[in-house]
């Protein structure tokens, strides 16, 4: 029996104008009813998700920069440091000056900076190998700079131990790459119909709907039975 839904945010729930699927505000809302803990994770800092998990009505940990920073029921656990992430930027400025633009969440993270799709891959890349033990990630959205051994899987991880749940009581629902370790961390794996092909072979279900509607899709199969 699944006793908590991880879910990414942007893409799985939300379009990619950023808007919240109201299907998926109603599913949420089902499991948490049924009893199902839903955890939101995200590349997003903390401060955004606590703002959006308290009004949607999620009651399970929040898993907040990809993975870095994991909160539940008021403490927060900080998984690695900053400082090279910062470094990073500060050395990106100094090779591109303003076509670095960083998100405006940055003065709100803890683990991970996030700078906007203004520079190529490439370009951000040849600067951040020059720090050892960081990567960078592409969510689609930002480009995430952070220690290497951080993504959505440790967060997840962290979150099920402060739960006392099992992996196998798990759901993950995601739909792009950088969900990978989210879904690998979870017993039954899901992607909204908008996920990338590249993850549809490692999931054990791929919605028909895209979005938010595809996220209701998969809570409805959750669900435990007589409770939809």
């Amino acid at each position: 029996m699944i006793k908590a839904v991880f879910t990414d945010v942007d893409g799985t729930i939300t379009d990619y104008d950023d808007r919240l699927g109201v299907e998926a505000i109603e599913a949420i809302r089902k499991l948490e009813g049924a009893g199902v803990k839903v955890v939101l994770c995200s590349g997003n800092a903390l401060c955004v998700l606590k703002a959006l998990g308290r009004y949607i009505g999620c009651s399970g940990p929040l898993v907040a920069e990809n993975g870095g920073v994991v909160e539940y029921k008021g403490r927060m656990y900080i998984l690695c440091k900053i400082r090279e992430a910062k470094r990073a930027v500060e050395k990106l400025r100094e090779r591109y000056g303003d076509r670095v633009s960083e998100s405006w969440s940055n003065r709100y993270r803890f683990v991970d900076m996030a700078i906007l799709r203004t520079l190529e891959y490439d370009e951000v890349m040849e600067v951040v190998k020059g720090f050892k033990g960081m990567k960078v990630m592409d969510s689609g959205f930002a480009f995430h700079i952070l220690d290497e051994s951080i993504d959505k899987g440790v967060g997840v991880s962290k979150a099920l131990e402060l739960l006392g749940v099992g992996r196998e009581e798990a759901a993950g629902i995601g739909d792009s790459m950088t969900d990978s370790e989210l879904l690998q961390a979870c017993g039954f794996r899901a992607i909204v119909a908008n996920g990338d092909k590249r993850l549809m072979g490692a999931v054990d279900y791929v919605a028909r709907e895209k979005f938010g509607k595809g996220f209701a899709e998969i809570a409805e199969r959750i669900l435990p039975r007589g409770k939809a």
